[in-house]
């Protein structure tokens, strides 16, 4: 591992927060981060969390910018922790923070993400994430963290990188994830744990964010709850199989018996459209829907969903606040 990586975290929310105390945890790591509506409370104070695994700290980033536009060179690692509401304008906006040799590390929910990257930056190796991850932030700069976290990670190959400097650059982020003491593990193969995510997310964002009831209650709801649920997974399921990623035959069982044994959860979508603030819509349904449309895959309720939380985003768009939140 170099002797000093540069990190830019873009996206200083309750999970980017989160991920900022992990990198900052490494003497190796210098670390700026971009913050927007807690850039005030940050700057001031750092950032205080209160972690179920990892106890009570208040940490310094060693650099605050309102913008990536604020940075005079190019960094070694540039982490995506914003909610993945306009991929393509945070691409551009990351412009100043990107050389030929930065690795951009993409941990959001969704698929597909790692596409406009790939398109603007072709010399980059790109490392894709999943994480899973339980946090809030109440208050500008105050991140509570429960026990759930886990980390997910590996390369979206890139041809124009050779093989070694994919593996070593992915294997030093790995070491600053150890350095910090989080869970996680890197896969040689990681788009069938992000269709998997994303799965979950199609199923259970999207029915907590309509319905306005936690995942029991929508459960508990209708005898048709579990069917219908269902029926949604085994869409987004095709479409991942059909675009060549392998996933468990058991992979809806799971996941249904995962989210029964978890308790009462509202989603991230279902607090963002509580609080008026831009979802998640495309890369979790849109890009499946789109995908199934491509290699001609019915997906006729995720193509109900989604148009349903299109118009509902709609009448709200004049309410944006900050995909930062």
């Amino acid at each position: 591992m170099a002797s000093q990586v540069d990190v830019l975290l873009y996206g200083l929310g309750a999970i980017g927060s989160f991920y900022a105390f992990i990198l900052h945890r490494s003497n190796k790591v210098r670390l700026t981060v971009v913050a927007r509506s807690n850039y005030a409370a940050v700057k001031e104070n750092g950032i205080l969390l209160k972690s179920a695994n990892h106890g009570e700290h208040r940490f310094y980033p060693d650099h605050v910018v309102r913008s990536p536009s604020e940075l005079t060179h190019p960094v070694d690692y540039v982490v995506c922790t914003n909610k993945a509401i306009d991929p393509a304008s945070a691409v551009h906006s990351l412009a100043p923070a990107i050389g030929n040799d930065t690795t951009i590390v993409i941990i959001q929910n969704g698929v597909g993400n790692e596409e406009p990257f790939c398109e603007a930056y072709p010399s980059c190796s790109i490392i894709s994430c999943v994480t899973w991850v339980g946090a809030s932030q109440p208050t500008p700069g105050t991140v509570i963290h429960t026990t759930s976290e886990d980390t997910e990670l590996g390369l979206y190959p890139n041809p124009k990188v050779s093989d070694a400097v994919e593996a070593e650059r992915l294997n030093t982020f790995a070491g600053l994830l150890a350095a910090g003491q989080t869970r996680h593990t890197v896969h040689d193969h990681i788009q069938p744990t992000r269709w998997s995510k994303v799965i979950w997310n199609c199923a259970w964002n999207t029915l907590t964010t309509l319905t306005a009831l936690d995942t029991q209650a929508f459960l508990q709801s209708s005898p048709d709850a579990i069917p219908f649920t269902r029926r949604l997974m085994s869409e987004a399921v095709a479409v991942a199989r059909a675009a060549g990623v392998p996933l468990p035959d058991d992979l809806i069982d799971t996941q249904l018996a995962r989210i029964q044994s978890l308790g009462a959860v509202r989603t991230s979508m279902q607090i963002d459209r509580e609080n008026n603030r831009p979802m998640e819509i495309e890369v979790i349904v849109g890009t499946p829907v789109r995908k199934g449309r491509e290699l001609g895959v019915p997906t006729p309720v995720l193509e109900t969903l989604l148009s349903i939380e299109l118009d509902e985003w709609d009448t709200r768009e004049w309410q944006y606040v900050s995909c930062f939140e």
